[in-house]
């Protein structure tokens, strides 16, 4: 298995989340309650069907919780030729370092 290269939280907060591919895999009810300023949902279970949405041509940043669905996601992109990006620590990581989220529903953004 290929490992994908990640970057950790400080990395992350170093980018221009808005204009960046920022990718959450992790589960809608987990999104909504908190989550990276910038970042899409698009959950673990449907990355393989959407795979043809990802960007060929820039890096894709990808989050969850803390680190590990979106290693597993970044590995499957790695094969379609996608270069992926795993944030290490995740939302969880974001978070708990003090940083500012987004939370609810109001500007849910699926990929």
């Amino acid at each position: 298995m290929t490992e994908i290269p990640e970057i950790s939280i400080d990395e992350l907060a170093k980018l221009d989340l808005e204009n960046i591919c920022l990718v959450d895999v992790r589960e809608e009810y987990e999104f909504i309650e908190m989550r990276v300023p910038g970042a899409e949902l698009l959950p673990l279970a449907e990355v393989p069907e959407q795979v043809d949405k990802f960007p060929k041509d820039k890096p894709v940043y990808l989050i969850c919780a803390s680190g590990n669905r979106s290693r597993v996601a970044g590995e499957f992109l790695l094969k379609f030729r996608v270069e992926a990006i795993n944030i290490a620590g995740g939302t969880k990581g974001w978070v708990a370092s003090g940083r500012t989220y987004n939370h609810g529903d109001t500007d849910l953004t699926v990929f």
